[in-house]
């Protein structure tokens, strides 16, 4: 989530969506993306509800990043350590929020993708935001 705290920054519309047309473990119950529009030097929150039908001992979390079209290197993390209660996830209802900054140096268009992956690299969620001035 380096990255995305790093980049993640300016002022504009977003809009938060299921990307895993439907093919990830995980389903999401709902999602939220707020203040919508980001206010500029400020925090914007991704909330996330998902159900959760199988126990999940471990993973990555991938962020991408597009700034104004361009792509920057993802960057990966250990799904274990970005969530609260840390692994396994067990099965039922699972509730994350995450904090991004919105810097006020940058100006554009900017996506960013969430991917969640378990060990054996099935895709336990997809998430995907995108903002633009």
């Amino acid at each position: 989530m380096t990255l995305l705290i790093a980049l993640a920054a300016l002022s504009g519309l977003g809009s938060v969506n299921d990307c895993s047309k439907g093919t990830s473990i995980f389903k999401i119950i709902s999602m939220s993306f707020s203040p919508d529009p980001p206010i500029s030097g400020q925090n914007s929150t991704l909330l996330l509800s998902m159900n959760v039908p199988t126990q999940v001992s471990g993973g990555t979390a991938t962020y991408s990043l597009t700034y104004n079209f361009i792509p920057i290197s993802p960057s990966v993390e250990d799904l274990c350590k970005i969530l609260p209660g840390g692994c396994p996830i067990i099965i039922g209802k699972l509730d994350t929020v995450s904090n991004i900054p919105f810097d006020t140096s940058l100006k554009g268009s900017i996506g960013i993708k969430i991917n969640w992956k378990d060990t054996t690299n099935n895709e336990l969620m997809c998430v995907s935001i995108n903002t633009k001035i």
